[in-house]
């Protein structure tokens, strides 16, 4: 019988970030392999022309309000977060707010930090009625990421146990044991920089968000640009509001300083949603439904939660929130987003002009996967 061997074709490794591969503190030996392997195996099945989540950092939004509602915050939007979830909701607000929210996850291997910037501004760009301006800025970081790429050379050599053959077989892999100290740290730092504005016209809103996105991953690093346009309908039929957000409208083309010239595309999305406000003055209460379907057309297929038809996919967010005398708030939700299928709560408390919230995210198959995020708001 004969065996069959499996190649990995030597390439530079270019990722986003692995989560489970990261270790800030300098593993021990059996962790460093675990590590390095992890690195190899994900690097080498990534084509180098892979584009499918590129700007996927970007995908979880912020504020912590809008995360406990499961994201299904398109017709909601009347926090310093709509600058990403709809921009159109910045011809809502009435005072100036900054918001700041950090998320940690797999402990605090991965950094995740939002911080939005609104006001209403006193021109209007279309001729209608109110508007708003934004500024946002998001960050993702991750340090200690082990480099292994390098050493794959070294791993086909006769002299450290190697065929010689140009390819890492199965083999080879543990002469990862031999060469730990020649295995490179490096760091994955990803932002997005945006700047949006809302305007009311009529009973519509609308609105736009022009981005830079930056990362760099040890020493390759890529720059794009891309924009999202948006509008809202407040009370489109008796209390239910409507929301859409077109993303990445011009598709967002990310160039990265690689020897390849290899370019990645956040292709365009569109995310609809409905919200539903029910006041209850005589207990000084409110209740608010809401939904988002966040749909997609790069055929991810089972990586997100439905498949339509063709290359269209679906995730459906789904969240709620009761404001009690708008002092104190509890909310719930379903986030069906690209990383997961999460159960989210949480909870706010208001105090003029201060606002904190606080989001839960559980993985709904594995429950030590566990991310909690805390946000600040002040109005001034």
């Amino acid at each position: 019988m004969s065996t069959m061997r499996h190649h990995h074709p030597i390439r530079p490794l270019r990722s986003r970030g692995l989560p489970m591969c990261q270790h800030r503190m300098r593993p021990h030996r059996g962790r460093i392999l675990f590590s390095a392997l992890c690195v190899l195996v994900l690097g080498f099945a990534v084509p180098a022309g892979a584009t499918k989540y590129a700007g996927a950092f970007m995908e979880n939004g912020g504020g912590a309000r809008a995360l406990g509602m499961g994201g299904a915050f398109t017709a909601v939007a009347d926090d310093p977060s709509a600058t990403f979830w709809n921009p159109a909701g910045l011809a809502g607000l009435d005072s100036r707010e900054l918001l700041v929210m950090h998320s940690e996850r797999f402990g605090d291997l991965i950094d995740r930090d939002f911080v939005a910037y609104t006001q209403p501004v006193g021109w209007n760009i279309f001729g209608g009625d109110f508007s708003g301006f934004g500024l946002t800025v998001i960050r993702l970081g991750i340090d200690d990421i082990p480099f292994t790429d390098h050493l794959a050379a070294a791993l086909d050599d006769p002299a450290n146990g190697g065929n010689g053959d140009g390819v890492v077989d199965d083999d080879e892999l543990g002469g990862l044991f031999e060469l730990q100290d020649q295995i490179q740290y490096k760091s994955d730092q990803e932002f997005a920089f945006m700047a949006s504005y809302g305007e009311q016209l009529g009973k519509w809103q609308v609105g736009g968000t022009l981005k830079v996105v930056r990362q760099s991953v040890g020493q390759y690093s890529s720059l794009g640009i891309g924009a999202d346009v948006a509008v809202m309908r407040p009370r489109l039929w008796r209390r239910m509001d409507l929301g859409i957000k077109f993303q990445d409208l011009t598709t967002t083309y990310l160039s990265w300083d690689s020897d390849e010239g290899r370019n990645e595309i956040i292709a365009p999305a569109v995310v609809p949603g409905l919200a539903w406000n029910q006041p209850l003055p005589e207990w000084k209460m409110r209740f608010t439904l809401a939904a988002d379907f966040e749909t997609r057309f790069e055929n991810r297929r089972t990586a997100d939660q439905y498949h339509l038809f063709g290359n269209v996919t679906t995730n459906v967010h789904l969240g709620g929130e009761v404001a009690f005398s708008e002092k104190v708030f509890l909310r719930g939700g379903f986030d069906s987003g690209w990383e997961a299928a999460n159960l989210t709560a949480g909870a706010g408390f208001h105090l003029n002009p201060l606002t904190v919230d606080y989001a839960y995210a559980g993985d709904a198959l594995d429950i030590d996967e566990v991310t909690h995020r805390i946000s600040l708001s002040i109005r001034f």
